[in-house]
């Protein structure tokens, strides 16, 4: 152990061979590309989701509006209902 020669390698002076390079470079290029199409993908969603969620709130919006309406129609309803109440008790009083 006495004899024992220092180690001038480092991993930089490591060969690497040809077809590991390939390999590696193989390999980042398929993850980018799946990247890329991952990202398209959920592009395409939120672009759907948007244009669902703008529908909705138009026919929401069509909605409170037709609640607006109804909401009208209910109280002249009810207000008719007392004349036509009142009327009623008149023409029973005049018996």
């Amino acid at each position: 152990m006495a004899n024992a020669e220092p180690r001038t390698t480092s991993w930089i002076d490591l060969k690497i061979p040809l077809w590991g390079v390939i390999t590696l470079f193989l390999a980042l290029v398929g993850q980018s590309a799946t990247l890329l199409m991952w990202g398209a993908r959920i592009d395409a969603r939120v672009t759907e989701n948007t244009d669902a969620i703008a529908k909705v709130e138009a026919r929401m919006a069509g909605t409170a509006h037709l609640s607006e309406t109804v909401a009208r129609v209910d109280e002249r309803t009810k207000a008719l209902q007392e004349t036509v109440n009142r009327i009623e008790q008149r023409v029973a009083g005049d018996r």
